[in-house]
């Protein structure tokens, strides 16, 4: 097997907390959204009392340095929404596709995830929530890999687009079979960041495991991409 096993990890020493929280997040064990003290709490099912986030993937270029879980070797995206209906002419690194006049946006796309949101007071109050909690709604939740030297320039240019991710020559489809997601969302949470993990196959043969944490604008941020590529011939 060639096995490719690429981390990268740095922190500052003031957030040692946020670190073990990370450590808490990345075991087995359920996270758990804590409210504002105070402060009344509205939790949200998608996507049977909430649409769930109006995106394609888990790639934007709105908050620096928060674009897509790299290791300066790979990049990892997470689709969650079938990659074959993102227009072609959408840009990925807006994020979201809001409803309009042109149509549904991102809500015309099917949701391969579920989950909750948790919001202070409600969608009609709030921007946002201060919290999602999101895992695979289906056996084959799309994860693509491909390399950071390849897909750095294609966001440095300010766009990317589903086609060019498609045509970068070493892209790898994944199909997670299991996906755990924690998002503080940065604007509404006190603390924003994200926490991801996924494991599932590749479409060599192969196998892969993805673990992300992100904080606070990347004060804190740990990225592990492993991928296990069977040898050819093999199954």
């Amino acid at each position: 097997m060639l096995s490719i096993n690429s981390n990268r990890r740095h922190a500052r020493p003031a957030w040692l907390v946020a670190l073990a929280v990370a450590a808490f997040l990345m075991t087995g064990n359920p996270l758990q959204a804590q409210a504002l003290p105070g402060q009344p709490a509205v939790q949200l099912d998608f996507p049977v009392e909430s649409p769930g986030i109006p995106a394609y993937a888990r790639l934007e270029l709105l908050v620096p340095n928060f674009d897509v879980p790299n290791n300066n070797r790979w990049a990892a995206i997470v689709f969650y929404r079938d990659p074959a209906c993102v227009p072609d002419d959408f840009d990925l690194g807006r994020f979201f596709h809001l409803p309009g006049p042109g149509g549904l946006g991102a809500f015309g796309c099917r949701l391969l995830v579920e989950g909750h949101e948790i919001w202070e007071n409600g969608p009609g109050t709030d921007m946002a929530p201060i919290y999602v909690r999101t895992r695979n709604a289906v056996p084959d939740l799309p994860v693509w890999f491909v390399a950071w030297n390849e897909l750095r320039p294609a966001l440095e240019s300010g766009q990317v687009f589903i086609g060019d991710i498609e045509a970068l020559p070493s892209l790898v489809r994944g199909s997670a079979r299991w996906f755990e997601e924690a998002l503080y969302p940065n604007g509404s949470a006190d603390l924003p960041g994200i926490t991801l993990r996924a494991e599932g196959s590749l479409e060599n043969g192969g196998t892969f495991r993805l673990g992300w944490h992100f904080v606070n604008l990347g004060a804190v941020e740990s990225v592990s991409i492993r991928l296990t590529r069977n040898p050819r011939g093999r199954n």
